[in-house]
């Protein structure tokens, strides 16, 4: 678990996790602190420990008002059932489709402390007030996205995501250390993995999609599968651009993987 300072208000915190045959993929979560303090997204379950302890050096959990769930794939709602526990004032903040598919797993969010957002939706976090936005790409349809007017940073759920050769890249501080050819590819792909459903929009439609959605042009764009983005936004806005057109990404089959584990030294 990496702990990284964004900013004097947001920290990040980052587990690198290896994807068969995709390559090694950063999956970050967020506090942002004030006087309401607010985490979005949990983490991952293997890294809970890690994870709650990370937290801890940052916030009392006793203090947490909210804690923002982008969607319901395990990679966000990792350690959430512990933060209810350990954080009784918290309330969950997520969309309808988000409590629905909990609801029939074994980890219910409490309809009780649930406040349920959309699109265009806006929550008074005390200093600031969130809005919420729904990315234009997402791999499962209760996805949210947070823009912090106070900040001028959107949080933009698995959009912008990319996968990189090493834990290094993944964790990087900035995602302009890497080569600009090799990010593109790397984008292209995870969302064509992520997103698949994207090749069958039309270019100017995705292209409308991304525009709205970074309207506010925001100065930082922090992503669950990304090393912060600081500046240069509209290189990354033309590369999602070329998602419906660039070529689709076939999904591992069982080959595919037995060839993984080989070089991996399974049997």
């Amino acid at each position: 678990m990496r702990t990284l300072q964004v900013n004097s208000e947001t920290t990040m915190f980052s587990s690198a996790v290896p994807i068969p045959t995709i390559g090694v993929l950063a999956v970050n979560a967020y506090l942002v602190g004030g006087t309401q303090p607010t985490l979005i997204d949990t983490g991952i379950t293997p890294e809970s420990d890690d994870f709650l302890d990370a937290l801890r050096a940052q916030v009392d959990l006793r203090d947490l008002r909210w804690i923002v769930i982008t969607h319901a794939d395990r990679d966000h709602v990792g350690a959430l059932m512990r933060l209810l526990d350990e954080s009784p004032d918290a309330r969950v903040v997520t969309t309808f489709l988000t409590v629905g598919l909990m609801s029939v797993g074994a980890e219910p969010i409490p309809p009780e402390r649930s406040l349920l957002v959309r699109d265009g939706s806006t929550l008074d976090i005390g200093d600031r007030t969130l809005r919420f936005v729904r990315p234009p790409l997402f791999d499962n349809p209760g996805t949210v996205g947070i823009f912090d007017p106070a900040q001028n940073v959107l949080f933009s759920a698995d959009c912008f995501g990319a996968p990189f050769t090493t834990p290094e890249g993944a964790l990087a501080d900035d995602v302009a250390t890497t080569r600009p050819d090799e990010l593109e590819t790397a984008q292209l792909l995870w969302a064509s993995v992520d997103s698949p459903w994207a090749h069958y929009v039309e270019t100017e439609r995705m292209a409308a999609n991304i525009a709205a959605f970074v309207q506010d042009r925001p100065d930082t764009v922090l992503s669950t599968h990304l090393p912060p983005i600081r500046g240069d936004l509209d290189r990354h806005v033309a590369t999602l651009t070329k998602l419906p057109t660039s070529t689709p990404v076939a999904p591992a089959d069982q080959a595919a993987l037995e060839d993984f584990l080989a070089t991996m030294g399974q049997p």
